[in-house]
């Protein structure tokens, strides 16, 4: 019996506070240079969500409970990779956000939902358009 087909998911936490939302300036990864929310993959054998409070916690050291995690739009994307990615806003959270993966990312930043800085990676310019517009999913480039 052949594989089945195995295809990779993102999670992306956009935490925000007033009309702010916490970014990553990404260094020594895919889209140095660039803008990120906090994300990352799922490991094996992990829930949606439970990747997405693991992440935060990993990335910029705060937790988050379930209920307060809002999924936002769902981006299926063949762009060369084909991916699943889940788009969750957080306001809410216990402790105090700090750069944890030095590493990876530059430094953290603060910035206006409504004019995010040119050099966000392109593919999270799409999602925010997108939540934006009120689109719960799409698809990317097929």
């Amino acid at each position: 019996m052949a594989e089945r087909f195995k295809i990779p998911v993102g999670v992306f936490i956009m935490l925000k506070k007033d009309t702010k939302v916490l970014l990553q300036l990404r260094k020594n990864c895919s889209f140095s240079g660039n803008y990120g929310f906090v994300g990352g993959h799922l490991d094996g054998a992990e829930q949606i969500v439970t990747a997405a409070i693991r992440e935060t916690k990993e990335e910029v050291g705060v937790d988050i409970h379930p209920n307060d995690l809002v999924l936002k739009t769902i981006c299926h994307s063949n762009k060369g990779v084909e991916y699943l990615q889940f788009y969750f806003e957080c306001c809410k959270w216990t402790g105090e956000i700090e750069n944890k993966e030095t590493n990876k990312c530059e430094r953290l930043e603060w910035c206006d939902w409504n004019h995010l800085p040119e050099n966000i990676c392109p593919y999270l310019k799409e999602a925010v358009q997108k939540i934006n517009d009120g689109i719960s999913f799409y698809e990317d480039t097929f």
